[in-house]
C-alpha cells in the first residue's frame, strides 16, 4: 500500500510515502518528514502500486486521524476549487481546515462533551480541585463546553480529572434542528411572500435566486422567514455577510428573532475560538452559522439553504494566496448539495444579472421600501465654484443643520483613512512618497504619523521637507479625520462618530458606536465605505457621499460599476424609517453619464447599460479573464518572466486554445512598487471559459518548471476582481 500526499508547500505534485498502520480511507491529516523539516499533509489516494523506488520512500511519522475532518462533498469542493482557481491542491485543502488543525495536533484540542464517572474521587490538600469538583456536580452527569463555560470552568481544567479517569470524553450525537422562534415575523408585503413561498416550494432542489432588492426594501426579512421554514424542516442554514463589521449586528438579529443555536465564524476569532466553532458546526450543535467568506468551507450537517448577504460585495473575492471567489464557491456548493442558494443585493453584481439573462438564476424583485418608508430623495451638489471647508460644501453644510435642528442623524461617507491622503511640501511641490511603494503616505494626526496603507509602513510626520528642506508643509486633500474635526468646528454641540478602520481596530469598538448611533440621537456619522455596508440606521435621514469623483475616472473596467454600488449602498441609508431621507452626491462632474443615470433612472438601468458596453468589449461577465501576477526585487527580471510566457502562448500547438484570444501585456501593475517588489501583470481574455482553463493549466505546468519561476513571486487569478 502506497499513500499518496499533498502538503501545503506551494508545489503542484503529489508525494508518496509508506503508512506504519492501516489508514481507513482519504481525507485523513499525516504528519511526514519533507526535506529537512516534518509537514502536516493530506492523504489524497491510496494505491497497491508504485513506479516509483521504493528504498527511496520514507514512512509517515505520524496518523493524526481516525476519521476524515471534512465531509466528502466538502472534500471534493476543495479539489474543484484547487482546479477552477489553478491552485495547488495540498494548499486549498489545508485552507479548508481551521488554522490549529493545520498543525501537527489531533482533533481534540477542544473536547465539547464530557461524562462525569461514577466514582469516589479523595482530594486530601488539594482543595482547589476539590472545589472543582464540587461545580462540576451541578451540572448533569453529561454536559457540554457550553455548560462548562456558564459556570466559569475552562476545558484546560479538567485535564487532572480526566487523567485520573474521574470524567471521560464522550462523541456529542447531533441534536436534531426544532424551530424555536423568541419573535414572529413581520407580515411580507406581495413581493417578499412570493420570494419565500417559492422557496418553500422547492426547498430539496439547486436553484439559485436573485434577489433583487432596493436598499430597505425587507430582504433581511425574506432571510429570516426562508430561514425560519428550514428549521421547522430539520434543516440549518449557513448566511455569509461580506465583513466582519456586519456579522454582530445581524448575529443580535438573529437572536433576537430564533431562540435556536446560532454560531457566528469570521476573522476576528482567536484561532482555539475558530477551531472550538468549527467543531461544534461539524457536531451538528448550531442550527444556524454566520460568518464571512471562509465560512463557507465550514462542516454543516443537514444543510438546507445557504444564503449570500451583499453578494455584490469585492470581499467575497479573496486577493491573497487562495484567490477564489466566496459567492462563486457557494453556488458550487449548493448545486453539489442539491439546495437552494439566495443572493441578495440592492446593487447585485454584473455577474449576478448576466446570469439572470442566459437563464442560469431567477430573479426576485423588491421594489418598494419596507413598512412606511419612502424611497431617498437624491440631490447633486456641483461643487464647482463651490465654496468648502475640508471637502464639505457651504449647501451641505446648510442641510446638515436642518436636519441637526429636527434632531435626526447624518451619515457623511468619504472612502479615504487619515487626515490627508499626503502631505505636500509649499516650497517645492514634493510629496511624502512611501519608501517601498510607488504611493503617497498618508497623514494622520492620532497618533501623528505618516502611514503606507498598502505595505504598513510608518515613520514620523516630518519637520522639513527631505528635498528642499522648507518648513512649509501641508496636508493635501482631505480623510476622515480631518473630515470629523471640520464637523466638530462647523457643529461643536453634535457628537461626532467616526467609523473606518482606525477606530474600529480594538475588539467590541464599532458594537459600541454602533449601539450609541442606534440610541437615535442627534449625530453625525463620518467613516469609510464600512458604513454603508448592510448597516440600519432609523434615524438617518440625510447620507452625503462627500467625493463621488474618486472612482469616477478608474482605470479598472470595474470602475463605474464599483462606483455605482458605493453611491446606492451609501444613499440607502437615508430615510429607512418613517421620515423620508435625502441623498447627497458631492461631485466636479455633475453631468457625468454614470451620475446621471443613478439618479434619474436608478441602478437597474445603470447595470442594463454597462453590460452593453461589456458586451461589445468581450470584458467579464460577457467574457472570460485571467490576470497573472509576477514581482520581483528589480522590474526587469519580473518583466522577463512574463514575456516569455507570453511567448509560450503563442505556440502554434495551442491555436485550437487562442484562437479568440486576447492577450494584454506584461505591463506595470497599478501600482507598480509595492512594499519593495517591482509588479507586471499578463492579462488574458478569452469568450470561452472551457479553452481559457486548458491554457492556463498548461501555462501554469510550464511556470512550475521554468528555472527564473522559482526565484520570482508569481501568482495567477482567475475572473480578477481588481486589476493591479
Amino acid at each position: 500500500m502506497y499513500l499518496q500526499v499533498v502538503l501545503a508547500t506551494g508545489l503542484r505534485q503529489e508525494f508518496t510515502y509508506l503508512p506504519t498502520q492501516a489508514i481507513p480511507s482519504v481525507g485523513l491529516r499525516v504528519r511526514v518528514s519533507f526535506g529537512r523539516s516534518e509537514r502536516v499533509g493530506l492523504i489524497v489516494g491510496i494505491n497497491q502500486t508504485t513506479d516509483l523506488d521504493i528504498k527511496k520512500l520514507k514512512p509517515i511519522i505520524e496518523l493524526l486521524d481516525d476519521t476524515p475532518l471534512l465531509p466528502k462533498k466538502l472534500w471534493q469542493l476543495g479539489l474543484w476549487a484547487a482546479e477552477y482557481y489553478q491552485y495547488p491542491v495540498g494548499d486549498a485543502l489545508m485552507h479548508l481546515l481551521p488554522a490549529k488543525l493545520r498543525q501537527a495536533k489531533p482533533n481534540d484540542l477542544i473536547q465539547l462533551n464530557w461524562r462525569i464517572m461514577d466514582v469516589d474521587p479523595k482530594f486530601g490538600r488539594a482543595k482547589k480541585q476539590q472545589a472543582l469538583w464540587q461545580q462540576l456536580q451541578t451540572l448533569a452527569p453529561e454536559f457540554n463546553l457550553s455548560q462548562l463555560q456558564s459556570i466559569g470552568i475552562k476545558p484546560s481544567q479538567l485535564k487532572p480529572f480526566m487523567n485520573q479517569q474521574w470524567l471521560t470524553s464522550i462523541q456529542p450525537k447531533p441534536q436534531a434542528v426544532l424551530l424555536n422562534l423568541a419573535q414572529e415575523g413581520l407580515t411580507l408585503n406581495a413581493e417578499q411572500a412570493a420570494i419565500v413561498e417559492h422557496l418553500a416550494k422547492t426547498d430539496k432542489v439547486f436553484n439559485c435566486h436573485l434577489l433583487n432588492g432596493v436598499t430597505g426594501s425587507g430582504k433581511t426579512e425574506v432571510y429570516f422567514q426562508a430561514i425560519a421554514h428550514q428549521l421547522n424542516s430539520g434543516n440549518r442554514v449557513l448566511l455569509l455577510v461580506p465583513e466582519i463589521g456586519l456579522t454582530p449586528q445581524l448575529l443580535e438579529r438573529l437572536e433576537q428573532r430564533f431562540n435556536n443555536r446560532v454560531l457566528a465564524l469570521h476573522s476576528g476569532l482567536t484561532e482555539h475560538q475558530r477551531l472550538n466553532a468549527w467543531q461544534q458546526s461539524g457536531l451538528g450543535q448550531a442550527d444556524i452559522i454566520i460568518g464571512t467568506r471562509s465560512a463557507l468551507f465550514t462542516p454543516i450537517p443537514h444543510l438546507g439553504l445557504i444564503i449570500i448577504d451583499e453578494e455584490h460585495d469585492q470581499a467575497y473575492k479573496q486577493q491573497e494566496g487562495f484567490r477564489y471567489h466566496g459567492r462563486d464557491l457557494a453556488i458550487k456548493r449548493a448545486a453539489d448539495a442539491n439546495i437552494p442558494i439566495l443572493l441578495g443585493s440592492a446593487t447585485p453584481s454584473l455577474e449576478s444579472l448576466a446570469n439572470v439573462k442566459r437563464g442560469r438564476f431567477s430573479q426576485w424583485l423588491l421594489t418598494s421600501r419596507a413598512g412606511q418608508a419612502s424611497a431617498q430623495r437624491y440631490e447633486v451638489v456641483d461643487l464647482r465654484n463651490q465654496p468648502q471647508q475640508a471637502g464639505i460644501s457651504q449647501q451641505l453644510q446648510e442641510m446638515i443643520q436642518i436636519q441637526l435642528d429636527l434632531g435626526h442623524q447624518i451619515l457623511l461617507m468619504l472612502n479615504r483613512r487619515g487626515f490627508a491622503p499626503s502631505l505636500q511640501c509649499q516650497s517645492c511641490g514634493q510629496t511624502a512618497q512611501c519608501p517601498a511603494c510607488d504611493a503617497n503616505m498618508t497623514l494622520h494626526r492620532r497618533p501623528p504619523r505618516l502611514h503606507c496603507h498598502h505595505c504598513e509602513h510608518q515613520q514620523s510626520v516630518y519637520l522639513h521637507c527631505p528635498g528642499c528642506y522648507s518648513h512649509q508643509l501641508k496636508p493635501l486633500g482631505q480623510g476622515t479625520e480631518r473630515t470629523e474635526e471640520q464637523l466638530n468646528v462647523l457643529f461643536p454641540n453634535t457628537p461626532v462618530h467616526r467609523i473606518d478602520r482606525d477606530t474600529t481596530r480594538n475588539k467590541g469598538s464599532l458594537q459600541a458606536m454602533l449601539k450609541e448611533v442606534q440610541r437615535g440621537d442627534p449625530c453625525l456619522l463620518v467613516g469609510t465605505q464600512m458604513l454603508a455596508k448592510g448597516h440600519h440606521f432609523p434615524n438617518v435621514t440625510l447620507a452625503a457621499i462627500l467625493d463621488a469623483d474618486a472612482s469616477l475616472f478608474s482605470s479598472d473596467f470595474r470602475g463605474p460599476e464599483k462606483l455605482a454600488q458605493l453611491l446606492v449602498q451609501t444613499a440607502g441609508r437615508a430615510g429607512r424609517d418613517k421620515i423620508p431621507g435625502t441623498a447627497v452626491i458631492q461631485t466636479y462632474q455633475a453631468g457625468h453619464p454614470t451620475i446621471n443615470i443613478l439618479v434619474n433612472q436608478g441602478y437597474n438601468a445603470f447595470a442594463q447599460q454597462e453590460l452593453a458596453n461589456r458586451q461589445q468589449s468581450g470584458l467579464p461577465p460577457l467574457g472570460h479573464m485571467a490576470l497573472f501576477h509576477a514581482q520581483a526585487k528589480d522590474a526587469a527580471s519580473a518583466f522577463a518572466l512574463l514575456q516569455w510566457l507570453g511567448q509560450q502562448v503563442q505556440d502554434p500547438s495551442l491555436q485550437n486554445l487562442t484562437k479568440s484570444l486576447l492577450m494584454f501585456g506584461p505591463m506595470p501593475a497599478f501600482m507598480a512598487r509595492r512594499a519593495h517588489f517591482y509588479r507586471a501583470q499578463l492579462q488574458l481574455q478569452h469568450p470561452n471559459r472551457k479553452h481559457l482553463q486548458q491554457l492556463l493549466q498548461h501555462l501554469c505546468g510550464l511556470l512550475d518548471q521554468h528555472p527564473a519561476a522559482r526565484k520570482i513571486r508569481w501568482s495567477l487569478d482567475i475572473d480578477p476582481q481588481e486589476l493591479g
